[in-house]
Order: structure tokens, then sequence, then C-alpha cells
């Protein structure tokens, strides 16, 4: 028996089913030279019945009736039941429509931890939750998601997502990068420059990451931040989007520091690893794909030494108690103190595998201040639209970056 695609059923019977099932019926009454009532007879299907499937009136055809006309008639089962669907009612065709959303849904989305989440109401319906994702991505239909979402971003690459939420994630990441459509042309020599001076920024808790993210997009390279969801362990990701390096920041550990070691870890990826990436679209940092573990491993050693290298920790790690001398360092290197409790934290990890996170805990802000400048998505917001148009905005602003 055919695989009968509900999407596939839909498009045939509107766009290109030619076949007039009563007419086919009828030559083949003539090519077999029986008159309707022998064959319904032989077939085992009564006059009333067969009058409702090919009139469109018969609301739920039955199948084995429908088997048996695309074998008398010799056409396939897909063919039939296109052109039984073609004389249906509006409303058997809704239910139809209603149906292949259902599937896409359950199939491409993790509905209960949406729900949980808040970006779906708990009470929403098929219809609720398919025009819910549409809004929130930009598109009119099911088919237009697939299209402008899911062809660009995976055509070229072999990565599937066994979590539907981190898919989730990066979808909306690939959608905000579309929907603000950075004008400007990448300079990798403008970005370099800018790698070059942007550490003192870092000092500025509540405007410094915002100033430089500003002088990031004017040499091509958009910086977003979205929040992480239920099920995604991701610091960060870069992005090729028309040619032109995007990154996306999370509030991973809620850590302002953090926050700025993912930013140069990405922006390395930008400098070196860009024809990688250009084979997969996008690369996620703290995905777990063991493939990226080198590039990761340099571009984890690049972030820290922007900071805080290996040699100046040596220098500061028996005084890191001491918070006094632990600022004279911090402005000795140009960086927000809680860049140096990072730094030990990193090291000493790497040393002896001890967590010290929460002997800091008092000296490292929190990221929020510093991401909330950059309009977040935090899964609240009715449009992708809308957050592109907010963050267009504050990228075009004069900004106060010293080139």
């Amino acid at each position: 028996m055919d695989n009968i695609d509900i999407n596939e059923l839909l498009n045939s019977a509107f766009e290109d089913n030619d076949i007039d099932l009563l007419n086919l019926f009828s030559k083949k009454l003539e090519e077999y030279d029986i008159a309707k009532s022998k064959a319904l007879s032989l077939l085992g299907i009564d006059k009333d019945v067969f009058g409702d499937i090919i009139s469109g009136s018969a609301k739920q055809p039955n199948l084995i009736h429908v088997v048996k006309l695309a074998e008398f008639l010799d056409i396939s089962l897909q063919q039939a039941v296109a052109a039984i669907i073609k004389e249906q009612s509006q409303e058997t065709i809704a239910s139809l429509e209603k149906s292949r959303n259902a599937v896409f849904l359950l199939k491409h989305f993790d509905l209960k931890k949406l729900t949980t989440l808040g970006f779906i109401d708990k009470n929403a319906d098929v219809n609720d939750i398919t025009n819910r994702l549409l809004t929130f991505f930009g598109n009119k239909s099911i088919s237009d998601f697939e299209l402008n979402q899911e062809a660009p971003l995976y055509s070229r690459t072999k990565v599937m997502f066994t979590d539907k939420m981190m898919k989730f994630w990066v979808d909306s990441a690939y959608c905000v990068f579309k929907n603000i459509g950075n004008p400007y042309e990448y300079n990798r020599e403008a970005l370099k420059d800018i790698i070059v001076k942007a550490k003192p920024y870092c000092k500025d808790v509540n405007n410094g990451l915002l100033t430089v993210c500003k002088a990031l997009y004017h040499c091509g390279v958009t910086v977003i931040a979205q929040e992480l969801l239920p099920t995604t362990h991701v610091r960060g990701g870069t992005f090729l989007i028309n040619d032109k390096p995007c990154i996306v920041l999370t509030d991973y550990r809620k850590s302002y520091p953090t926050l700025w070691t993912t930013l140069m870890h990405e922006l390395h990826h930008v400098l070196y690893d860009l024809k990688d990436i250009e084979k997969t679209k996008f690369h996620l940092t703290d995905d777990g794909r063991p493939d990226l573990l080198l590039i990761e491993d340099k571009a984890d050693k690049f972030a820290m030494d922007y900071f805080c290298n290996v040699d100046q920790f040596n220098l500061i790690k028996h005084l890191i108690h001491d918070k006094y001398q632990v600022d004279r360092f911090a402005q000795q290197l140009q960086v927000h103190s809680s860049m140096i409790y990072n730094a030990y934290q990193f090291y000493q990890y790497k040393l002896n595998a001890k967590n010290y996170w929460a002997a800091f805990k008092e000296e490292i802000p929190k990221n929020t201040p510093a991401l909330e400048k950059l309009n977040p998505v935090t899964w609240k917001e009715e449009s992708i639209k809308q957050i592109a148009e907010k963050l267009k905005t504050v990228f075009e602003l004069n900004q106060t970056y010293e080139k």
C-alpha cells in the first residue's frame, strides 16, 4: 500500500490532480465491457456509498472502498485519495490540514517544555499552537516555515538534534539574524582592531558589552543574546549567514565574566574557523559534539589569555583572597576584577578539577545588566521580527566605542 503523505496529498489535490474518478470509472466499464451495478457488486461497494465517495459527500470515506476503487481504476492510492479530497468540503479539508499541522508540531517541537516555559498557553489547541509558532518565526504557513527556516540552515549539514528544544533555540537565533540583516560588510581587519581595543570595556558592567557589540555590528559581525531553554546547555554559538559572522550569547551560569570569555571565544571562531563553520552554517559552544573539541580548546585558550593568561594568573593566585590586591591587579590588566576570579576558577580547575565558583560568588556580578542592553530573546516576545527591529535600532544608534 502507498505511503500517504498528507502534505503532498493536499498539494496534489489542488495543484496537479487531473483525475476525474467518475470519468475514469466509466472508461473502465467500457474497457471491461461490464455494467456499473455488476462492477460495484464484484467490488463489494454499495452504489449509494460509491456515489457519496465520488461526489465528495462522504465525510470519512471507507478506506477499504477507496483501496478497491484505486485497484479497479489502476491508479495509486495517493492519486485516488487526492481525487476524492478534491471534492471534499472545506470543513474536511481543514481537518486534514489540522492533522498535518499536529503531526508537524509533534515531530519538530517539544510542546510540553514550550508550554512549561510559557511560550505556549496550556489550553492552546493545534490551531493556537500553530499560529503562535508561525507568528513568532514570521511565517504564513507550516510549509513556509520549512522552506524559510529548515532548508537554508540544515540542507548542507548532517547535524541532527535529538533535543527538540536545542533545535528550537538554533532556529530562533537563525531567524533573528535573518531579520536583522546586518547591512555592513564583514571586515576582518576591523574586527582584529576592535578585539585589540575591547578589553577595557569589560570594566563597565552595564554598558561595556553593548558598546563593543555596536562596534562589531559596524564591521559586519552581529551579536545577539538568547536565554537558555530547558535542557539546553550552551554558552554561545557562531553562525555564518549571508557570508557574515553572527554570534549568540546566553545567560549560561548567569556569570558576567563568562559572558565576556564566551564573546572572545566566539570571536576566535570568527577569525580562524569560518571555513569549518561554513560547512555546517553554525557552530555551538558546549553542545557536546566531539568533532570540534580541538578548535574549542584553541578558542578557550584565546578567550582566557585575552583577559588573564597563565603567567598573569601565576602572579596573582597566591593573593586571590586579598580583594584589594586583586582589584589592583585587575586595574593593571585593564579588566573587571571578576575576570581575575574567573581565571582562577579556570586554571585551578584544569590543575586539580576543583570548582571554586562558590568561593568568589560575591565578587562575580550577574550577567543580567549587560545582557538586558542587548534586548535578549526571552521567549515571551510575540515575534522575532519585533526583536530584530529593536536590535537594529540599538545597533544603529551613535556608538561611543573609540576606533
